[in-house]
């Protein structure tokens, strides 16, 4: 035997690559992989579905808020739940939720609503951080006995 040979222990189970599921007939008895390429193609298609996932959660928001500022622009702020479905709208995906007494509210980015079992209400836009951002703005650059 050379010093490069390997030869697996009696009764040894050889490894499979988890890409291709071949058996890995050398190297060191763990590996993984049988080739750079299969290694390669197995760590691309994780990130892939990664991705992929990231996708889908971020245009299913895209969407939600859409649907939420055109119902805002038509001057609607409450609207059965089943019509908001027919719009494309996914209750699964907001970016927030807090329970508030007996109502559940949820936010898609700027825009909030209260969420029932057959209704979307009290759609509106998130105002208390924006005008905090304003006054806090205006504080800063107006001096105390200047006008």
């Amino acid at each position: 035997m050379t010093l490069m040979e390997y030869r697996p222990e009696e009764g040894h189970k050889a490894a499979v690559c988890l890409e291709c599921g071949d058996e890995i007939h050398y190297g060191r008895p763990d590996r993984k992989f049988c080739s750079k390429n299969c290694k390669n193609a197995y760590h691309n298609r994780k990130a892939r579905n990664s991705r992929n996932t990231k996708l889908k959660v971020i245009n299913a928001l895209e969407k939600n808020h859409g649907i939420l500022d055109r119902m805002l622009k038509l001057g609607i702020d409450s609207i059965d739940l089943v019509d908001m479905k027919h719009l494309g709208f996914n209750v699964d995906y907001s970016t927030s939720y807090r329970k508030i007494r007996r109502h559940d509210e949820y936010c898609c980015f700027d825009i909030r609503y209260i969420l029932t079992p057959t209704r979307i209400c009290s759609i509106s836009r998130v105002q208390a951080m924006l005008d905090a951002d304003i006054s806090e703005k205006n504080s800063v650059h107006s001096h105390p006995g200047s006008k």
